[in-house]
């Protein structure tokens, strides 16, 4: 199952913006206000572009309370969502102390809170500040938001090939902010013995030298992004072997075949050499078509589904149906595709396994909103509990690789894979 209240991908381009990104103006400037108002335009475009990924990144924070196993861990958090925020006068016995440091009119705000502590993050043109500060100082927040409670710094930078945002003089990678957003909600809750009315987890010269070192925490986050790009390389090492062997099989051995005859004793009539390149590209197409299918990036993936089950039909003779009861949303791009692998493999296992006469995808939505794909055959069955156990792993049906391409989906969004199967009853 499927949650798409934030979208990963969406962060991840806002990080990075190309040439073609660019914030346009609303209204032509002529050459003779270009000067003029040239300033103007370049501080509403950052603007603009601040206010999205202060937008995305709060989705962020909220996904990322919202998913958390342990439901007691946010409970009592409250979330002040983003809105830009008119910055009080100063008070005069202040001012002084501020006439260094010219601050905006206002800042693009959004904060979560407990009663002790508070996450603030603030954004003006080109720039993101996120602090941790206690919670009864949140009435004046720009007098408490100082250097020692500043817990990250983003800032906008440009080159020849676009614009990007980058923390400590390092591009900013998704991976990245997300753990950046992990470790400011967990620096909301620390532990009780360092606990201060000025907390600063992150601030090193904080931390005593302790006599016995003790093994440091893995930071489950971490971990679970390391073992994502492992997926992915491995993933995209085994695609490169299968089409290697594809190739080879199919396309190479003709090609061989037809070399041969070409340069035996019976010439071959131009009719018979363009009858075999048509199959030989034919096979290719096939072959594109299953490692890159061009109708998931063009148009969607319903159309892809209904053009698989076609081809499954036409190869198998088995009856393939697709039921979508649902529009099926667009989802990132990455998490499209391996919908569409889990769901190939599910039907190269009926076609190859389950001796079923009818195999249909069904797509619906469940009582909390989540988008969920189905596939069903009236084949043989099997023990889903015995595969499980002991062939899956080793390669079996392949529900090793649809489990890695679940587990990939899950960097994106929220998501299931069951398998449900019995002895004569499909699957």
């Amino acid at each position: 199952m499927v949650n798409f209240s934030f979208d990963a991908r969406k962060l991840a381009q806002l990080l990075f913006q190309g040439k073609g990104s660019e914030v346009r103006r609303s209204v032509p400037i002529s050459p003779s206000r270009e000067s003029s108002t040239g300033s103007t335009d370049t501080q509403r475009s950052l603007d603009s572009i601040t206010t999205e990924v202060m937008d995305s990144l709060f989705e962020a924070l909220v996904h990322r309370i919202t998913n958390e196993s342990d439901r007691e861990k946010f409970k009592g958090l409250e979330l002040l969502g983003p809105k830009r925020i008119k910055e009080p006068d100063r008070p005069p016995e202040v001012s002084h102390l501020l006439n260094s440091k010219k601050m905006p009119e206002s800042f693009y705000r959004f904060r979560a809170r407990n009663d002790k502590l508070c996450l603030s993050a603030r954004s003006s043109a080109g720039k993101i500040e996120i602090f941790i500060i206690p919670t009864k100082e949140t009435v004046f927040l720009s007098y408490a938001e100082f250097d020692t409670r500043l817990k990250a710094k983003l800032e906008l930078v440009s080159n020849k090939n676009g614009q990007f945002w980058t923390c400590d003089n390092q591009r900013l990678k998704i991976e990245e902010i997300l753990l950046l957003i992990d470790r400011c909600l967990n620096a909301l809750y620390p532990d009780e013995e360092s606990a201060t009315s000025d907390p600063d987890p992150f601030n090193r010269r904080q931390v005593a030298r302790k006599e016995n070192f003790e093994r440091p925490k893995v930071d489950s986050h971490k971990l679970d992004m390391q073992n994502l790009a492992w997926r992915l390389v491995h993933q995209q090492e085994e695609t490169k072997r299968q089409v290697s062997r594809d190739l080879h099989d199919t396309v190479i051995a003709d090609l061989l075949m037809l070399k041969r005859y070409m340069s035996g004793d019976r010439q071959l009539t131009d009719g018979e050499v363009i009858e075999t390149l048509d199959e030989i590209v034919e096979k290719l197409r096939d072959i594109c078509n299953d490692y890159a299918p061009r109708n998931l990036q063009d148009w969607g993936l319903k159309v892809s589904l209904e053009g698989l089950l076609e081809r499954v039909e036409e190869r198998s003779g088995i009856t393939c149906r697709l039921e979508t009861e649902v529009d099926i949303p667009k989802l990132a791009e990455l998490a499209q595709l391996h919908v569409f692998r889990i769901v190939q493999e599910a039907l190269n296992n009926a076609e190859k396994y389950s001796s079923a006469s009818e195999i249909n995808v069904v797509i619906t939505t469940s009582s909390d909103y989540a988008l969920v794909v189905t596939v069903r055959d009236n084949g043989a069955g099997y023990d889903a509990t015995l595969l499980d156990e002991e062939r899956s792993d080793g390669g079996g049906m392949g529900m090793a690789s649809m489990r890695q391409r679940a587990d990939i989906i899950r960097s994106l969004y929220p998501t299931r894979l069951t398998f449900d199967s019995r002895p004569n009853e499909g699957a």
